[in-house]
């Protein structure tokens, strides 16, 4: 295990909804009945699952734990959801479509570039819809109130992450791990590296036109003003600085450092060294003390 407890061990609550299975995690008692409640959502990686995230929102919530019993007060409650990412989990249909590109056939995905970006996209969608649609199951008889949500990702459920900031006014405060803000600038280096056009069919057109009309890097995302969908939100980037797959300097830095959140909004970045493409210990715990800070006992 990762993560050595310190808290009592969570309660799991599973939604089906519209067929998407949500698993919603409570730490009982963690606060008084009628407390608010802040549900964030915590997205899994290429190739796992919702389950698959089960030593994740342990280590979390033993670090809320720790700072409850530390700072006391009348914090918030935590849920932390769960779901399958698209065709990943009990939502898989084509296991190679979650596949990149490979000298071997039979592993090659030439659509890789169409793919991922159809899955973090369509994630980022799914996590618009269950803010719609969560409340009425968790709390049909309005037995608690949703405060707020939030949005954490690793890998894949990152570079989701990032694009739900972009897009979704109802998440202020997110944490994108190992992730990608500027899908073009991490694809590119992979289509590079095996010798591929950054064009058709491996980039279609009308995807590279998607791309450019709706990723977090085509947003006004340095602006002062409205247009910029990022102001106001508080940020915790967090990557390895070993990280191969998904390079701090080459797929995120540019766009981090240039990210205007506003008076009003925090970034905070933390490149940790000696590790590659990973949700280290250490950022579990950053993730946390972050979500304390901004959230819960804001």
């Amino acid at each position: 295990m990762l993560f050595s407890k310190k808290a009592p061990e969570p309660q799991r609550q599973t939604f089906v909804i519209a067929g998407i299975t949500v698993n919603v995690y409570s730490q009982p008692k963690a606060t008084k009945p009628g407390a608010p409640v802040a549900v964030m959502f915590l997205l899994h990686g290429r190739n796992g699952s919702a389950l698959k995230m089960g030593e994740f929102v342990n280590g979390i919530f033993d670090e809320i734990h720790a700072h409850r019993k530390k700072h006391g007060g009348e914090a918030q409650d935590l849920y932390i959801a769960t779901f399958d990412q698209r065709n990943h989990g009990k939502r898989m249909v084509d296991k190679k479509a979650n596949q990149g590109w490979f000298d071997d056939p039979e592993q090659n995905n030439d659509r890789h570039a169409i793919d991922m970006y159809a899955i973090q996209t369509g994630t980022a969608q799914d996590v618009s819809y269950l803010i719609d649609f969560l409340p009425s199951y968790l709390f049909p008889n309005e037995e608690r109130a949703i405060s707020q949500f939030l949005c954490v990702g690793k890998s894949l459920g990152g570079h989701a992450t990032w694009i739900v900031l972009r897009n979704e006014p109802r998440i202020k405060v997110a944490v994108p791990i190992i992730a990608c803000p500027d899908y073009l600038a991490l694809m590119s280096r992979r289509a590079k590296s095996h010798k591929l056009p950054v064009g058709p069919p491996y980039f279609p057109k009308a995807l590279l036109d998607l791309i450019h009309r709706a990723d977090p890097a085509a947003a006004p995302y340095t602006a002062s003003d409205a247009s910029n969908p990022f102001l106001g939100k508080k940020i915790l980037v967090l990557s390895g600085q070993d990280d191969k797959k998904v390079p701090w300097t080459t797929a995120a830095k540019d766009f981090v450092e240039n990210l205007n959140v506003g008076p009003h909004g925090v970034k905070e970045v933390i490149v940790e060294p000696g590790v590659g493409h990973d949700f280290s210990p250490a950022m579990v715990k950053e993730c946390a003390r972050f979500v304390w800070q901004h959230a819960l006992a804001a």
